[in-house]
């Protein structure tokens, strides 16, 4: 059985299932990274993902995405098992970007994986190898790992600041939500009337993919027009590149923030920028920090 591994929020090209990402882990792995090209590919962990297939086969293409390993984002949600083939997966991902809920359940690999793969459990990579290796119990949980500092809390990344969780979605998820939608109809209702042909409506609607159909496996393209600085910012500091998406840490809470100055050069992970909600979004907007704060941090 096919498992479900989800692609989203970043920017590249599409891809299903049917353009070939199944077969065992290296092969599906092969696929994965060869659609997003130069770009981030994010991986999202809903169901075990097995460690099958050769080990020749898995040798070349594990060894090539720990080569590029800034590239490859892994998520696992609350109340999911990644098996040996999602954990591996984490490995492979830099620090920032692994990202585990508390209550995700991280499957130790076995004495012989980790064997197979003791070239890429050094350096970075051995804190956390040492962790999820053979062991009692079987599983390992994602706040074992996120108080070790070798993960990042995957709730994290929702815009808010430090408090209850559920407010912070309330007040800044739900509302941009709304706001958006809204916008979509009034946006169909110009074009309706602009044109004068009712059947558009009909045509936009039957060009929608039906959600109960699409295919659980997908890159969708992300990109945002940023609106120009207003209202009141608050310091962050990078932590990773702005591409034009990210990683800021504010009050020592990782938030995924948007480079609004596409005229300049993102600063480097360290520098410190000023950040604010931006309009209909849970994601924040990056700006160049004010004249007199100091432009990079530890």
């Amino acid at each position: 059985m096919i498992l479900g591994i989800l692609f989203a929020l970043v920017p590249a090209v599409s891809a299903t299932a049917e353009d070939g990402c199944d077969g065992d882990f290296a092969a599906r792995l092969k696929c994965w990274t060869e659609r997003s090209g130069d770009q981030v590919v994010t991986l999202t962990l809903d169901h075990a993902l097995r460690l099958d297939g050769t080990k020749e086969g898995r040798e070349q293409i594990v060894t090539a995405v720990a080569g590029r390993s800034e590239r490859l984002e892994v998520q696992v949600p609350a109340g999911v098992s990644t098996g040996e083939g999602g954990t591996l997966l984490l490995v492979l991902a830099d620090r920032e970007r692994r990202l585990v809920d508390p209550d995700a359940r991280i499957d130790r690999l076995s004495s012989s994986t980790l064997k197979e793969f003791t070239d890429v459990c050094t350096a970075t990579r051995k804190p956390l190898c040492d962790l999820i290796g053979p062991g009692e119990p079987a599983q390992v949980s994602g706040e074992t790992l996120i108080n070790s500092r070798q993960v990042t809390e995957h709730r994290s990344h929702v815009a808010g600041s430090q408090g209850d969780t559920d407010s912070a979605v309330q007040k800044w998820l739900l509302p941009g939500t709304a706001t958006v939608l809204a916008l979509l109809l009034a946006a169909l209702f110009v074009l309706v009337r602009r044109t004068h042909r009712p059947a558009v409506a009909t045509a936009t609607a039957a060009a929608t993919p039906d959600p109960e159909r699409t295919t659980r496996l997908r890159v969708t393209p992300h990109r945002r027009t940023p609106a120009p600085r207003s209202g009141p910012t608050r310091p962050a500091v990078v932590r990773t590149d702005l591409h034009p998406q990210g990683y800021v840490e504010l009050d020592r809470v990782l938030y995924r923030a948007l480079w609004a100055e596409p005229g300049q050069t993102p600063p480097p992970p360290g520098s410190r920028v000023d950040v604010a909600p931006e309009p209909d979004s849970d994601v924040l907007q990056a700006f160049p920090p004010a004249a007199g704060r100091h432009a990079h941090a530890r």
